[in-house]
């Protein structure tokens, strides 16, 4: 029975949330808002640009208002993450062993499909991921497990036999509702709010990461 493994993006294969945290400081003053380490933690992380915006601005934004803000945002992350881009500890060495252990592999990020391909490109991931999808692609983006169900699907594995990468609570909890198992990255939130993953690990080194396979 094929296995599938899903991958998100921050946090998972980049260890970029704080990247992003500083990035929305500077988009914040530059609006004369100030966000907040509490707001970027329960109110951002996890969520697309079209759930964020308005909790940032209000709820009168337009689509195309949202949309500008959102690519304003992303543009000073990319900006100030370029020259810092690496995978995380172990990453390069577990993709290849998925690829020879012939497990089907594909990202599932909420993240703009511009960042995606900005980090996909950097790290010559190509090789790697057979599909990459982002909440454009889904009805409803996580923590719906929609996104996880369709990249499943698409390497024609089913739900028990997949394996999500993660490192938001919301993925977690995504991951569960879709009846796969989870790994939980403990890189951008504490490992006791990423309730309920089946394992949880720093990176890609610990032998747990590679014996999950066999249990499915």
């Amino acid at each position: 029975m094929k296995q599938a493994a899903i991958f998100d993006m921050d946090g998972v294969i980049i260890v970029n949330m704080h990247i992003h945290e500083e990035a929305f400081y500077e988009f914040g003053k530059r609006h004369g808002i100030e966000i907040t380490k509490e707001f970027f933690h329960t109110k951002i992380t996890g969520s697309t640009n079209e759930q964020i915006m308005p909790r940032i601005f209000g709820e009168h934004l337009t689509a195309q208002e949202i949309s500008k803000l959102g690519n304003e945002k992303e543009q000073i992350y990319r900006e100030m993450y370029a020259p810092l881009i690496k995978p995380t500890e172990g990453l390069m060495d577990y993709l290849e062993f998925l690829k020879q252990s012939n497990i089907g592999m594909a990202i599932a990020s909420n993240a703009p499909m511009e960042n995606i391909r900005f980090i996909v490109d950097a790290l010559q991931l190509d090789n790697y991921f057979t599909f990459i999808l982002n909440g454009t692609h889904v009805a409803k983006p996580k923590p719906a497990p929609d996104m996880f169900l369709k990249c499943a699907e698409l390497l024609g594995a089913i739900p028990e036999n997949s394996v999500v990468f993660e490192d938001a609570p919301g993925g977690i909890r995504a991951a569960n509702e879709a009846g796969m198992k989870s790994v939980a990255l403990v890189t951008s939130h504490k490992k006791e709010e990423l309730l309920n993953g089946t394992l949880y690990t720093n990176d890609f080194k610990s032998p747990e990461i590679f014996k999950i396979w066999n249990n499915l």
